[in-house]
């Protein structure tokens, strides 16, 4: 079931863009897996997080962050109940390697809460904070959103350092990996087979195959599905067009494949997809199209991310110091430590290193 009366989405893939926000009541009851980093954060109700690791209930403002490639699963505790999410997904395949990292290895599943994994759900909020203003104030600065989801990026990545010397040279295994990607991007509304494609860039099979499960994560008839229907979201948010001629015309063998598909990706079926958008969409003087906005109660529940919940004033390996309201939160993780009062009435740290 899809709660639809607050259906917002950012997509970023319209647009070729790695970064894409969305809002919905989604109960997704199948295990997906995709190349992107999902970080996932209940803003009404609760939801069950299944992975192969672990399963955690998502209460009202907890999250999870989810490493590319992990199989996972998340729906609604209670079915019936009206609960809202707020996801974001920042798409690597539309970052080069050397923008990404390691993304197999640089990333880890995780839950966050205020009482677990704190400190990076406080960065993370604040993040999320920063993004959902963006998205408010409709200025959508791609500057300093490409900065916001750098810096989420560090967060979720910051025990998994990733130095530019560990990134691969560019070899002939990924050059060719490239061909068959932009023989896909250019021909995908055929009939396309990976023997085909094999063929036309003088590969054998099995070695194309290879190329696309070591670069794509997911077998080569899934990647192509996935450019079909992704290519297909400006034709489908028109409206004038069917869904079986949407399906027909992006190359997919069916509208049932087409749904299927769709709702992989997007957790929502096509049609009710296009409805929410056009019921979204605002029209100018000229009657132009104008982008998706968030409405006052779409608002409403991100008004909270906005004021945030700690502001860091410093950070190192040692020492956080942050602050809460009129408060101020020292953290120390090793050293000794010195309290001094100065005489215009503070406090003075000095921290020295344990021997």
């Amino acid at each position: 079931m899809q709660n639809m009366n607050l259906y917002y989405d950012f997509s970023g893939q319209k647009f070729g863009y790695p970064l894409s926000l969305s809002m919905n009541g989604f109960s997704r009851s199948i295990f997906s897996r995709q190349s992107s980093l999902e970080i996932s954060y209940v803003l009404k109700g609760e939801y069950e997080a299944v992975t192969t690791q672990f399963s955690y209930t998502l209460k009202e403002r907890d999250m999870i962050v989810i490493a590319p490639y992990d199989i996972h699963m998340l729906h609604k505790k209670e079915p019936d109940d009206d609960g809202i999410i707020l996801t974001i997904h920042i798409d690597f395949s539309r970052m080069t390697d050397a923008m990404a990292g390691n993304v197999r290895t640089g990333f880890s599943t995780a839950v966050c809460t205020e009482t677990r994994n704190r400190d990076s759900y406080i960065q993370f909020r604040n993040k999320i904070g920063e993004l959902a203003a963006e998205l408010m104030t409709e200025s959508n600065d791609l500057y300093h959103m490409n900065v916001i989801m750098m810096e989420i990026l560090q967060i979720a990545a910051s025990k998994q350092a990733f130095s530019v010397d560990d990134l691969p040279l560019h070899t002939d295994y990924h050059e060719n990996y490239m061909k068959a990607i932009k023989y896909i991007d250019s021909h995908f509304k055929e009939n396309l087979t990976l023997s085909e494609i094999a063929r036309q860039l003088s590969f054998s099979t099995s070695y194309t195959s290879k190329l696309m499960k070591k670069y794509t994560g997911i077998p080569f008839v899934k990647y192509l599905a996935y450019v079909r229907v992704r290519a297909s979201l400006e034709t489908l948010l028109e409206g004038r067009e069917s869904i079986e001629k949407i399906a027909f015309d992006c190359g997919m063998p069916s509208s049932k494949a087409y749904t299927t598909v769709f709702r992989e990706l997007y957790g929502i079926v096509p049609s009710a997809y296009r409805k929410q958008f056009q019921k979204n969409v605002k029209y100018s003087a000229g009657k132009e199209n104008q982008k998706m906005v968030l409405d006052d109660e779409q608002k409403k529940l991100l008004l909270h991310l906005l004021e945030g919940t700690e502001e860091i004033l410093y950070e190192n390996e040692q020492l956080s110091i942050r602050k809460d309201g009129e408060d101020f939160i020292l953290k120390i993780e090793k050293g000794n430590v010195q309290i001094d009062t100065v005489q215009e009435g503070g406090i003075l740290l000095r921290i020295s290193k344990e021997r």
